[in-house]
């Protein structure tokens, strides 16, 4: 649980706050418009409702936009995804209904036309376990990776027993279904191609460590996964994001306990770092801070000279300039 556990401080040092977002636990971006899109909900409230905000980044001036859309009912977003599907720009949006009196987890699908977003389906379905992250391809198929479907007690006793109790829901455009690779804590997932092969990334939270695994389909058309690599971090891995140049950034929760406290009480602070990990599995520590800047950070997106941090309650995203 890593319960006393610090981070020296490291690129935090050309940083400012982008306020008024609540809990931007993720953010997703389209690089060719420039624009950030932040899954924003006030998680230490019950039966509050969630927003989606843009952020144009190509703006000198930073200041978040609420979306006026036709929200889904009882609307409690988490992990977002930004794709291109046949041509079409879409944002897939994990939901928690039941933080605010609703049922089970859904993925809100919305189209993307010009400024606006347009409410376009729900997906649920039993597969959908405690989904945390997600991934979509250029046909639509859908990778989520679930964390543990179970209470706070109980992620925390699957914590210290290192239970590998977290599936991938996969949807295929007509059907779900779950894949055998399971790990403790599942959390942010990515797919990416490397020399003509398709590789999944997938966070192990309690292993500290981001799984690699050769991506194939059998004569079927079902997924099959290999591992080829546990890419050690030495912190809790969040979320994953691809770099324009291949690499990828992954964000770090040094301390559970930490993060569990700062959870329940704003005053008290979280670590929070970012990795870059590179096409060989090696990684390099680009930004940390021991909480007093941004704690509990949750995902990190690199655009032009700027990194952008998000995390997991307070009300805003930090904008860095981090050496390479």
């Amino acid at each position: 649980m890593n319960c006393f556990s610090h981070v020296d401080p490291k690129g935090s040092g050309n940083c400012e706050k982008i306020s008024g977002t609540p809990g931007p636990e993720d953010i997703a971006i389209d690089r060719e418009s420039g624009i950030l899109y932040i899954s924003s909900h006030e998680r230490r409230e019950k039966n509050k409702t969630g927003y989606i905000f843009t952020l144009d980044l190509k703006k000198e001036a930073k200041i978040p936009v609420k979306m006026e859309i036709n929200y889904p009912e009882k609307f409690a977003p988490h992990g977002i995804f930004f794709a291109n599907v046949a041509g079409t720009k879409k944002l897939y949006v994990i939901s928690h209904p039941k933080l605010i009196g609703g049922s089970e987890h859904t993925i809100e699908i919305f189209k993307i036309e010009k400024d606006k977003l347009i409410y376009e389906s729900t997906l649920k379905n039993e597969n959908l376990l405690s989904p945390n992250d997600l991934f979509v391809t250029q046909d639509g198929k859908i990778f989520v990776s679930n964390d543990i479907p179970t209470g706070q007690f109980g992620q925390i006793i699957h914590v210290l027993l290192r239970l590998n109790s977290s599936p991938i829901s996969y949807y295929n455009g007509k059907e779900w279904s779950l894949l055998g690779e399971k790990t403790a804590f599942g959390n942010g997932i990515l797919i990416k191609k490397e020399n003509g092969k398709d590789y999944l990334y997938r966070s192990s939270h309690v292993y500290e460590s981001v799984l690699k695994y050769e991506l194939s389909y059998s004569n079927s058309g079902s997924p099959e996964l290999k591992l080829v690599k546990k890419i050690e971090l030495g912190s809790g891995p969040d979320n994953l994001e691809e770099e324009e140049n291949g690499n990828i950034l992954v964000a770090g929760h040094k301390s559970n306990m930490r993060f569990l406290g700062h959870a329940g009480n704003k005053e008290k602070t979280s670590p929070s770092q970012i990795f870059r990990i590179f096409p060989d599995g090696t990684t390099k520590e680009i930004y940390a801070n021991d909480g007093e800047q941004i704690s509990g950070a949750s995902t990190g997106i690199s655009f032009k000279n700027k990194l952008y941090i998000s995390q997991v309650f307070d009300p805003f995203i930090l904008s860095c300039t981090v050496a390479e």
